[in-house]
């Protein structure tokens, strides 16, 4: 029974773990505390160690604790005061207990910080196909085996301790028998208790303290597990600082997009404001184009429409409503993302066409309809599965361009009222950027769209082109209207040797 409540209780951790984790805002990703790799750690390691306080080693503590009470219990009845002297020994003991597990505890949670070595591993294997072409393999072997080492120290730290514990509890058992019997000894010689009743307690305490000391060898474990449910349950019941995402005004997007005067800082580098009072409108089908050089908060402004980070100050309304107060979740759904770097999963391009959505409402026209508009239907329906067809680990067995397409198609068949894209095409070579371009311009077309690029030949058919530097924004205006303001944004034109008309 002990040992399917500890499973029961790993898998409940795990999940409840890597939910909460889903529901977290961007900045809690920032820190360095909560990188993927020691997530990956904490939901591999830290929900297993939990099980040590609930499996078949939880029972053998408690028979030992019964076994222990009941002798203590029948020992009274035979003679009360020399099972009082001899019970000294348990209090000694049990305080002992007391101050190793405090010791162990704090040792371990400073072994804690060091667990880099796991967290560098995923991060490394991650990128082996870039270590192998830097050829950084004995490099990356070395640093590994300089952040084991470290953690090594650190449990080394742990180790005398365990072995205290484990000296003590064996010791104290023998120790206790012969401290019971020079008690009895010194009973009898006052003719306070008989011989046969001496031996009567002292071997009831005896055999009941047995199963308790053999079950303390478990005692490092149990300390273990403590540290490992704490970390497991910062996790479970962090809050994220956007709020739940189920609570908040539910509302239809017509796609009215206003930052009003909005200031913006990273939560890890408070001091370096990145947006200095933006004022950007978007009005619904319109698309606005942010430029300048980087680091201007372009990104920033993406991330601050999907609600991944809140303003400082200033209100971000997305129909006249502080985006703060909608439900953001329905926020979402209505929304779209097409970034740089397209991010594929394990699957099929149907899957990942249909990825978000509940796969058994979505037609296979809807489907191809939108990889029809996403420029995609062309280079799939050639491919021997089709739709069908597995695109490997990140998509991996897809050029760039096929990817981006699919991730069009993706957002397209949201049918969302706002399309974000953030530097969509400038990764690909010129004929993939052809293709992705004229797919982007027809999925723009009815929606709002709030697009960053660099190469500025994509968004010169914008409406609205902001120009932001260090925050602030520089220029505002159509292609043309800045074009003859020969400002920030004609000499950025003209250094990419585009047309100046």
């Amino acid at each position: 029974m002990f040992g399917k409540v500890g499973e029961r209780l790993t898998k409940h951790l795990r999940v409840c773990a890597f939910q909460n984790i889903l529901l977290q805002d961007a900045s809690y990703f920032d820190d360095p505390r909560h990188t993927p790799g020691k997530l990956i750690t904490r939901l591999a390691t830290d929900a297993p160690n939990v099980k040590a306080a609930m499996d078949t080693r939880l029972g053998r503590v408690l028979l030992g604790i019964f076994s222990l009470f009941s002798a203590i219990i029948i020992a009274l009845f035979l003679n009360f005061y020399l099972t009082v002297v001899c019970s000294i020994m348990f209090v000694l003991l049990g305080l002992f207990q007391f101050f190793l597990a405090r010791r162990v505890h704090h040792l371990r949670v400073k072994a804690a910080k060091f667990d880099e070595a796991g967290k560098f591993a995923i991060e490394a294997i991650e990128n082996v196909r870039t270590i192998q072409l830097l050829t950084g393999e004995t490099e990356i072997y070395q640093q590994f085996s300089k952040l084991s080492e470290r953690q090594l120290k650190s449990e080394m730290f742990i180790a005398p301790w365990n072995a205290m514990n484990f000296a003590s509890t064996h010791g104290l058992q023998h120790f206790n028998l012969a401290f019971c019997y020079t008690c009895g000894f010194l009973f009898v010689i006052a003719g306070w208790t008989a011989k046969i009743e001496v031996f009567q307690v002292v071997q009831t305490l005896y055999f009941g303290s047995i199963s308790v000391l053999q079950a303390s060898e478990f005692f490092p474990e149990f300390v273990k597990s403590r540290l490992s449910a704490a970390l497991m349950f910062n996790i479970i019941n962090r809050t994220p600082k956007t709020g739940d995402i189920n609570q908040g005004e539910k509302i239809r997007l017509v796609g009215d997009i206003n930052l009003d005067d909005v200031y913006f800082a990273y939560p890890n580098s408070p001091k370096n404001i990145v947006l200095r009072g933006a004022n950007i409108r978007a009005e619904p089908g319109k698309t606005v184009a942010l430029v300048g050089p980087s680091g201007s908060g372009k990104s920033t402004v993406i991330s601050m429409l999907e609600r991944f980070y809140d303003p400082l100050a200033g209100v971000l309304k997305l129909d006249g409503k502080d985006l703060r107060t909608l439900n953001l979740k329905t926020v979402r759904e209505q929304m779209a993302l097409v970034e740089q770097q397209p991010r594929l999963f394990s699957g099929s391009i149907k899957d990942n066409i249909c990825y978000g959505l509940d796969s058994s409402k979505v037609t296979v026209d809807e489907i191809m309809e939108a990889a029809r508009i996403a420029n995609a239907d062309g280079f799939i329906s050639q491919l021997p599965d089709g739709y069908d067809t597995l695109v490997g680990e990140r998509g991996a067995q897809l050029s760039g361009g096929q990817k981006q397409r699919i991730a069009i198609a993706r957002a397209i068949i949201r049918q969302p009222k706002i399309l974000l894209l953030d530097e969509a095409t400038s990764a690909l070579d010129s004929a993939s950027e052809a293709a992705v371009q004229e797919a982007l311009d027809r999925a723009r077309l009815g929606r709002t769209c709030v697009t960053i690029a660099h190469r500025l030949s994509s968004i010169q058919n914008s409406d609205v082109i902001v120009y932001l530097e260090s925050g602030r924004i520089r220029e505002a205006g159509s292609h043309l209207q800045l074009m003859q303001q020969k400002g920030r944004y004609y000499n950025l034109i003209k250094r990419q040797d585009l047309s100046a008309q």
